[in-house]
């Protein structure tokens, strides 16, 4: 180096450090740069990014922020530019009007012009703001390269801008100050214009009893390659930072002038742990500093998704400080909550419902309605609490958590492990698949959503039974595959680490629903039958899903469940829990990873998409924990296929829940088509939706025929929600078809929270001639007499228990022709067109009741 420049820089040097050190010996210097507002401003800033504005506390009413642009500068810096006008500017600044230049990640800006030094210049000269440069780590790092380079562009001319031009950095490794030495040459005179705050002020003291643990050190890159400025010991500025004094107890801020020389390695790779920092900083600088940085929640608000996962959004002041938040109910089960976007004024938050909501219903006797819970929020700054929130629950939720663990329940094979769930669908799908009209012709079965997932049991079943066979058969291959793989340097198999078509089974027609059909039209028919029919078929279910039928299937649940990063759940968690759990799951994980927007909790995987597409969607899932095998493509294919499985088993459970059947019987010619007809049109005005939920309660009418009783009382025996209405005329009813029928069936009655049975005597209005003749017209409804004279006319004469205590006297279709000829029509007052529409509606009214008692036939 020439020894004129050397020279020149030495005194450049000297006069920097003379100005540095009187700016250190001025108290008033010290107190106005560490001004509480604008060094947390800039903190809080830097911090922050975009969200910079929000960070301010509610307190600082003393400046307004607003962010004038998102740019990359000219020096390939990307920076939020923040405009922020104080009413009493603290110094060293100037100026009222200060432009924050928070150096950011390229990748928030959007356009790529670049912003000229110059029109920093034009628009700091035309308002006489000052500009502060500002970054945490190595942000803080480019900040000051940032306002070196801003200073050097601008005229010598222009002195007086930049004098008003300053940097602030925090925790910034000092390796990246040794990149560009010239430019640090050529501005040595501004350097007591920046401002190094640091954890690592002084290095670090053993005997003081007190040693912040610095991280690991690593090669310092570039150490070397600026020897001119070692050399030089050139002053980079003011270096400030917290010391500890270990006798009192307390923090103290400490300066010192700042140069390129290093106190210890490990000032190089310095990483700041900025909310600890701004703690101690608050409490230090800040009036109220102990509490204004506490968080505040000022709202909630929630809803819920996939029936159990709620949607948390909390408003309030300083929630940005690594949040952590716990919900707990009245009861005392706490629940974590995972924070999925935070902001200084907003937290997104999710959690499930599902423990709180089990454990709350395993102590009620009726399923739960609302929750009352209360939120924890911790952040590094402090402490606060929101009590008494109202979530409601959705009814089907609530329902399902609530029965799932009551199994003296005659119903409680709907939530014991799927071959008992399978053994009792056998029996009940015949009744679902019969018709509602008896004709002639041979009837083919519908096509019930529960027989649906039954069928796509079955044929996932199939797929699983081949692969395992195909896997039988390599297995003599995977020790040699594993020697193999040992010895190879890329012992992960290919066929593992993608997805492989899927050699499904040839297909064949349904066997299910083939043996499910001939039992249907077959009128001589026993359950026995049926199940010795379906024995084949059930065992070959079996074989392709072998897990299905003991404690494996727990085993099972658990083992998916840790696929998706889930501990071990307790050994009292139920089935249907484990199941549901694992749907949500499997629902987050195809929306928020694969990017699957056709789906909704209430319907089945089979309804949206193929199991190949499913397998090849999970696929990445399972091959990070299969083990790299011969047969790991094989073994993916069948943990696939165990998830779908577990899916639709889980969806069978809530169809057979959220069923209830109207079955109609009686004795021939009796009216059971019109009452089904009835049935079906008032059906069609209710609302079935269960509270708080999408789900609609499945409701179907089916009439059932003398041949078709044994398979209905099957169902009753099962406990399953059925409402059975027995129609008779008036000669039925004292005959002993009629008693036959509705006794029966009553015996077969398990379950007064969800099966009911009615009687009706139909065709009334044919029974007109047993009023006689004497009405007193206005004091009494005739129809009521009608009515009430037919029930007590059937009655008449018989043995208790020979009718039912009570019968109902309706009349769908009521013949004006036959009540025009009544006496007691005639002498009521009113006509046979407004007697047979009165009759009419007062019979669709005991309809009514009847579907309103359905609309409500869930647990009570």
């Amino acid at each position: 180096m020439p020894v004129f420049r050397w020279m020149r820089l030495h005194a450049v040097r000297q006069a920097v450090r003379l100005t540095l050190r009187r700016q250190l010996q001025c108290r008033g210097f010290i107190n106005n740069l560490w001004n509480a507002a604008a060094y947390l401003t800039v903190f809080f800033f830097s911090t922050n990014g975009v969200q910079c504005i929000e960070a301010i506390p509610d307190g600082s009413d003393h400046m307004r922020a607003t962010i004038s642009s998102v740019c990359m500068l000219e020096s390939s810096f990307a920076c939020i530019i923040v405009r922020a006008i104080y009413n009493d500017p603290p110094l060293p600044i100037s100026s009222s009007t200060v432009y924050y230049f928070v150096v950011c990640s390229k990748i928030l800006v959007k356009q790529r012009e670049r912003m000229r030094h110059s029109g920093i210049v034009e628009f700091l000269e035309k308002e006489e703001a000052c500009a502060v440069f500002c970054g945490i780590g190595e942000m803080g790092s480019s900040a000051a390269l940032a306002a070196h380079l801003f200073i050097a562009s601008v005229p010598e001319s222009i002195t007086g801008l930049r004098e008003r031009v300053f940097c602030i950095a925090y925790g910034s490794p000092r390796r990246m100050f040794f990149e560009d030495s010239l430019v640090l040459a050529s501005t040595l005179a501004f350097s007591g214009n920046f401002l190094y705050y640091t954890g690592l002020l002084d290095a670090p003291d053993p005997s003081s009893g007190y040693k912040t643990t610095p991280p690991a050190t690593q090669e310092v890159k570039g150490k070397a390659t600026s020897d001119t400025a070692l050399l030089l010991n050139t002053p980079l500025g003011v270096r400030c930072g917290l010391l500890l004094d270990v006798q009192e107890g307390r923090h103290y801020l400490r300066t010192r002038c700042s140069g390129v020389e290093t106190l210890c390695e490990e000032e190089c790779h310095e990483s700041l742990d900025v909310s600890e920092q701004l703690r101690v900083l608050s409490r230090l600088l800040l009036t109220r500093g102990d509490t204004l940085l506490l968080p505040v929640i000022e709202a909630m608000e929630h809803t819920v998704e996939d029936g159990i996962m709620v949607c948390l959004r909390i408003t309030g002041a300083n929630l940005q400080y690594r949040p952590q938040i716990c919900v707990s109910s009245h009861g005392g089960w706490p629940t974590a909550i995972s924070v999925t976007n935070m902001a200084p004024r907003r937290i997104d938050a999710t959690f499930s419902l599902l423990e709180m909501v089990s454990m709350e219903s395993a102590t009620r006797r009726k399923p739960l309605q609302r929750l009352q819970v209360d939120f924890a929020l911790l952040t590094d700054m402090g402490y606060t609490s929101h009590m008494n929130y109202t979530i409601d629950v959705p009814e089907d939720i609530a329902e399902l958590l609530f029965l799932e663990n009551r199994n003296k329940l005659p119903y409680a094979w709907i939530f014991s492990k799927p071959i008992n769930l399978i053994d009792s669908a056998i029996v009940i799908e015949p009744f679902f698949t019969t018709s509602v009209a008896k004709e002639p012709c041979r009837f083919e079965p519908g096509r019930q959503f529960s027989t649906e997932l039954i069928e796509a049991l079955a044929s996932i079943s199939e797929i699983a039974h081949h692969f395992a066979t195909k896997k039988q058969s390599v297995n003599l291959l995977s020790f040699v595959a594993n020697v193999a793989a040992k010895v190879s340097n890329s012992g992960v198999s290919s066929q593992a680490m993608n997805p492989i078509p899927i050699e499904a089974p040839p297909a064949r027609e349904g066997v299910f629903g083939k043996i499910l059909g001939e039992y249907v039209n077959n009128k001589k028919r026993a359950v026995s039958s049926l199940l010795s029919n379906l024995a084949t078929w059930k065992q070959k279910l079996q074989q392709g899903l072998p897990w299905l039928n003991d404690t494996k299937y727990r085993e099972k649940l658990c083992s998916l469940l840790g696929v998706f990063g889930k501990t071990a759940p307790a050994s009292d968690v139920s089935l249907v829990s484990l199941e549901m759990s694992l749907f949500t799951h499997v629902l987050r994980y195809l929306r928020n990873t694969c990017g699957v927007s056709n789906l909704q909790h209430l319907r089945s995987l089979h309804q949206c998409m193929e199991f190949e597409k499913f397998y090849q969607l999970v696929h990445p899932l399972f091959s990070v924990s299969t083990p790299t095998l011969e047969n790991a493509a094989i073994l993916i294919i069948l943990e696939s296929a165990a998830l779908w499985a577990v899916c639709l088993v889980f969806h069978l459970r809530c169809s057979y829940l959220f069923t209830h059947l109207i079955a109609v019987t009686g004795c021939a010619g009796s009216g059971c088509k019109t009452m089904c007809n009835a049935i079906t049109r008032l059906g069609l005005e209710q609302d079935y939706r269960l509270r708080g939920s999408q789900r609609v309660r499945n409701v179907l009418i089916r009439r059932a025929a003398e041949y078709e009783l044994d398979d209905l009382k099957e169902i009753l025996l099962l406990g399953f929600g059925v409402t059975v209405i027995v129609v008779g005329e008036f000669a039925d009813i004292k005959g002993m078809g009629y008693k036959a029928i509705w006794s029966s069936i009553r015996r077969s009655l398990r379950s007064a929270d969800r099966q009911r049975i009615y009687t009706f005597l139909s065709k009334a209005d044919e029974l007109v001639g047993l009023c006689g003749g004497n009405v007193a017209a206005g004091d009494v409804d005739p129809v009521k007499v009608l009515r009430d004279t037919a029930v007590t006319s059937v009655c008449a004469g018989s043995a208790v228990g020979d009718v039912p205590q009570h019968l109902v006297a309706v009349s769908f279709a009521p013949s004006v022709a036959f009540l025009k000829t009544s006496v007691f029509v005639l002498q009521s007052g009113m006509s046979a067109e407004d007697f047979a529409a009165r009759l009419l509606t007062t019979s669709l009214g005991e309809v009514q009741r009847v579907l309103l008692r359905v609309r409500k036939s869930g647990y009570r």
